[in-house]
C-alpha cells in the first residue's frame, strides 16, 4: 500500500518546477495541509492521502482548515493515491469536503505510469 511519504517523494521528484514546502506542524497548527506549492506566483495547498477503501481519511481539523482557506479564495486540493491510481480533488465548500470520498468527482485521475505534466497543469489552472 502506498504511503503518504511515498506520494510526497513522487510529487517532489516529478514536479520539480514547482517550489514545494513540506509542512510538518505537529500540534502547533492542526489541520494544515501536507504541502504548500508555488509556481509562477500561483500558490496552493495540497493534503496527501494514501487511500484504503473509499474513505480519504480526512480528519475534522483538516476538513475545517481546507474549507476555511478555500472560502477565503485559497487554492486547496486533496491528492490521493490508491494502488496505481492518483486522483486530485479541488476543495470548494465545507459540504463538498465533508462528503469527499475516493468515488467523489475529481479534477484529474492519473494511472500508472503517471503523466505528471497533467497533474502540474491541474494544480496551476
Amino acid at each position: 500500500m502506498p504511503s503518504e511519504s511515498n506520494l510526497w517523494r513522487l510529487v517532489r521528484d516529478h514536479l520539480p518546477k514547482i517550489h514545494w514546502q513540506r509542512i510538518e506542524t505537529g500540534s502547533t497548527a492542526q489541520g494544515v495541509p501536507d504541502l504548500n506549492g508555488c509556481f509562477e506566483g500561483q500558490e496552493f495547498w495540497v493534503e496527501l492521502k494514501a487511500v484504503r477503501g473509499n474513505q480519504l481519511g480526512l480528519r475534522p481539523m483538516q476538513i475545517s482548515w481546507l474549507a476555511q482557506r478555500a472560502m477565503h479564495g485559497g487554492k486547496c486540493f486533496v491528492l490521493g493515491r490508491k494502488n496505481q491510481t492518483i486522483r486530485l480533488f479541488r476543495v470548494g465548500s465545507l459540504s463538498e469536503i465533508k462528503g469527499l470520498k475516493w468515488t467523489s468527482p475529481h479534477t484529474i485521475e492519473l494511472s500508472s505510469p503517471f503523466t505528471w505534466e497533467l497533474l502540474h497543469e491541474a494544480l496551476i489552472r
